[in-house]
């Protein structure tokens, strides 16, 4: 049996993630994990001075212990920093940071997104890295994305963050697609957008990084997210540490050394088309916000003030459907996730979704899609 220290912060999605790739590799290979709940900016324990196991993996800024033991003779991962050769190439696992970037250009592209933009953090390699990845993709295409970088760690306090971001986000063309380096990012700066009546993804579409659940769940609009696949990271630098405790040295270890992202996970911040009307952003804003069954087109249109007919062409010029179309497709829509999502009666649902009765919302879901609202709650097991 191996005994192997993991001084990784369990307070943020990447942490845990980087463990549960760590102990997977650990039960294949009869390893007995050290780990404590922790922060992540907080220092190595003490026990850690007197560990007498056969390796560490850490993360923790202040690694005077780790770096005691490795004097010593012990193998110790560090995935604080990135360590190098000489040729420039990796000598330990990373995530492929540019990868990250590329896809988010990717994704927007295929959008049809003609506006770009990117947060993130001007002290951070990893943001930098991203940004790198995602400029690159957008400049072969034509496109180069107006950046922000937050203030240095020394001077980021709450308000400096707010106040950067909101200018930024208000700074921007419409419609635009943003990439932010990490959820968190991501999180802000759609509340930003919101704080400012900028719509979300109407105006600004946002993607983050990490398909962290707190983020992207809690955000008034659902965060996109791309996951880099941190737990096949995790399994990898445990397969690293297996080596070097084996005596193989950095320079000489065959293994996969860039993990690329894992794909990217579409969430209404990023669900729409670009559209550079801004009749049909507005329209399409209004049927999102709005109670969907005390809904017409009628009302609609004189809301955007245009006629029912003027709506409609541009609607479908911008969209290939009819406003009709859209309007059915959001109840269904808004039907189905409170199916899915709660145990609320048919009753219930109707009156927050604005419906006077019950049978009403009933008979139009079934016409969409062929199932009777009890059928749909039973195939989603709710």
């Amino acid at each position: 049996m191996r005994h192997v220290a993991v001084i990784i912060e369990t307070s943020t999605q990447y942490g845990r993630n980087l463990i549960r790739g760590i102990a997977r590799f650990g039960r294949l290979h009869d390893w007995q994990l050290h780990f404590e709940y922790r922060g992540k900016t907080a220092a190595e324990p003490d026990w850690l001075a007197d560990f007498k196991g056969d390796g560490v993996i850490t993360t923790s800024p202040d690694q005077r212990h780790s770096k005691a033991l490795r004097e010593q003779g012990m193998p110790v991962i560090d995935l604080q920093g990135t360590l190098v050769d000489p040729a420039g190439e990796h000598l330990i696992v990373d995530s492929d940071h540019r990868a990250v970037g590329r896809l988010a250009a990717e994704h927007f592209i295929e959008k049809g997104h003609r506006h770009f933009a990117y947060l993130g953090y001007s002290d951070q390699s990893v943001s930098r890295e991203r940004e790198i990845g995602f400029t690159e993709t957008l400049a072969a295409r034509g496109h180069k994305p107006l950046c922000h970088h937050t203030p240095e760690r020394k001077a980021r306090t709450f308000e400096a963050l707010h106040r950067g971001d909101a200018a930024f986000i208000a700074s921007l063309p419409k419609p635009c697609a943003l990439f932010c380096c990490w959820d968190e990012v991501g999180f802000r700066a759609v509340q930003s957008a919101l704080e400012q009546g900028i719509a979300v993804p109407e105006d600004l579409a946002v993607l983050g990084v990490d398909n962290d659940p707190v983020f992207s769940s809690t955000s008034r609009i659902p965060l996109s997210s791309i996951d880099p696949d941190i737990i096949r990271m995790g399994f990898l630098t445990a397969s690293w540490l297996a080596e070097m405790m084996e005596g193989t040295r950095l320079q000489k270890i065959k293994l996969e050394r860039l993990v690329p992202p894992k794909g990217l996970i579409v969430r209404q911040s990023t669900a729409l088309d670009a559209i550079e009307d801004p009749l049909v952003r507005r329209f399409l804003e209004m049927l999102r916000q709005q109670r969907p069954g005390l809904l017409s087109i009628e009302n609609l249109a004189r809301d955007c003030h245009v006629s029912r007919r003027l709506l409609e062409q541009r609607v479908k010029a911008a969209t290939g459907k009819t406003p009709r179309q859209l309007l059915s497709q959001t109840l269904v829509d808004a039907i189905q996730r409170f199916l899915s999502q709660t145990d609320y009666t048919l009753a219930h649902i109707a009156d927050l979704l604005g419906f006077e009765h019950a049978e009403r919302l009933s008979h139009l879901f079934r016409r969409q899609t062929g199932m009777t609202p009890g059928e749909y709650r039973k195939s989603t097991g709710t």
